[in-house]
């Protein structure tokens, strides 16, 4: 009862009409309202929020893994060396070696292998009876030689002395004959000798005459002969007493001789054994001097040439070798090098003692270097992780690098001085982009 009461006194409503007079106009309620627009902000910030989210931890592929299986370098500024690794052996840096010259059978040995012998000094003693018969054979055939220029110097001697007679003998019988034909002329001129008389005066002495001209002749030619005979013979005589003397050379040379002095390193010769010639029995090696022998992987063979230098540690203390010989065959992908001491070769170094020698094959110079590591062949040097400031996470990154020895890296690009980088095996990580330390 009571509120049927209190609707009747509620006025009446009016309608849409009675309350819009015909000034007035229908206005739109805004769409963008304050409420609506921080709902939006809010709802953006967390889809960007959930899409950082998803491109961080959704697309990211992270591996955690424990701090001390990682091993982690710095970057820093240093002089970079670019060299390679090689070994070398000691070895004389003179040796002279000893061949036979002429075969035989060893029949003395003065000295034992080992020993340090002086220039000249026995060494071994062959014997060759075949030399030993060619020596006396040369002998012989010198000899009949020489008796055969004696002979024939004699009688060229017994010529030249006919001749000489000669040429003293004509101009006597010519004088006589002169005297007797005068004679004989004044004689038939008073009628005391017939004309015949004359006659053969004047005809004998016209003979002596002719004589005098051929024995001039005679005597020309037989000096030119015997000169032609006597240059052959000494030069036969010549060649002769060469070839005796390179036969007793030989022959001497079955005494072997060490050529130099030093230390006798090898000879192998036994009593009663036959060598041939030109075999080699032993070497002689300088003991005052040394150089290193090592062999080098045929990829450094263009980057390798005669005044490289090497160095090597011997007691603590780093020595200066210099590449003194390439040899540019390759055996077993790899070449030799000789390499000789800068200075004085140390006391302290013995034949065939081995050398860790660092050859260096490029300039130094400063850069920034990291410490080099497997990361580098897993990855070819084209990108490597590098630890956060907090040091609790490890990012993947691009960088670029250039020359690289056994210790350092040279960094091109990508890293800057403190960078912290992985430098243990990537093996694992290859697939990852981001590595969490714990």
């Amino acid at each position: 009862m009571q509120l049927r009461r209190l609707e009747s006194h509620r006025p009446p409503e009016l309608s849409d009409d009675s309350r819009v007079s015909a000034m007035d106009r229908r206005v739109a309620p805004p769409w963008l309202t304050r409420e609506r627009a921080i709902g939006a902000a809010v709802l953006l910030v967390l889809v960007v929020g959930a899409a950082s989210a998803y491109v961080a931890f959704g697309l990211t592929r992270t591996v955690s893994v424990p701090r001390e299986r990682l091993v982690v370098a710095a970057v820093h500024e240093a002089t970079f060396r670019e060299y390679i690794p090689i070994t070398g052996t000691v070895v004389p840096y003179e040796t002279t070696y000893l061949d036979i010259v002429e075969g035989g059978q060893v029949a003395e040995v003065f000295v034992e292998e080992g020993t340090v012998v002086k220039v000249g000094q026995p060494l071994v003693r062959l014997k060759s009876a075949d030399l030993e018969l060619e020596v006396i054979t040369r002998e012989t055939q010198l000899t009949d030689q020489l008796k055969q220029l004696s002979v024939a110097q004699l009688s060229f001697e017994q010529t030249r002395l006919g001749h000489e007679r000669e040429r003293i003998d004509i101009p006597f019988q010519l004088d006589q004959l002169s005297q007797r034909l005068a004679r004989q002329r004044s004689l038939f001129s008073d009628g005391l000798v017939s004309r015949a008389d004359v006659d053969d005066i004047e005809a004998e002495l016209v003979r002596y005459r002719r004589l005098r001209e051929t024995v001039a002749d005679a005597r020309t030619v037989t000096a030119t002969f015997q000169r032609t005979q006597l240059d052959q013979l000494q030069a036969a005589i010549e060649g002769m007493k060469k070839n005796l003397a390179i036969v007793r050379q030989n022959y001497q040379s079955l005494i072997l001789k060490a050529p130099v002095s030093g230390h006798l390193t090898a000879l192998d010769a036994h009593l009663g054994q036959s060598k041939a010639a030109g075999q080699r029995i032993g070497q002689i090696d300088r003991e005052d001097s040394y150089k290193a022998e090592a062999l080098v992987d045929e990829f450094y063979l263009a980057r390798v040439s005669a005044g490289q230098m090497a160095t090597v540690d011997l007691d603590r203390k780093p020595r200066h070798l210099q590449v003194i010989k390439v040899y540019p065959q390759v055996t077993d992908r790899r070449f030799k090098v000789d390499l000789s001491f800068a200075d004085q070769a140390p006391n302290e170094i013995r034949r065939g003692q081995t050398l860790e020698l660092q050859l260096e094959i490029g300039a130094t110079r400063k850069s920034m270097v990291v410490a080099n590591g497997p990361f580098y062949d897993d990855t070819g040097g084209h990108w490597a992780f590098v630890l956060s400031h907090t040091g609790n996470e490890a990012e993947r990154r691009a960088i670029t690098v250039g020359r690289r020895n056994p210790d350092t890296v040279e960094v091109v690009a990508g890293l800057t001085d403190g960078d912290r980088v992985v430098v243990s095996s990537y093996e694992a990580f290859k697939a990852f982009d981001r590595i969490e330390l714990r």
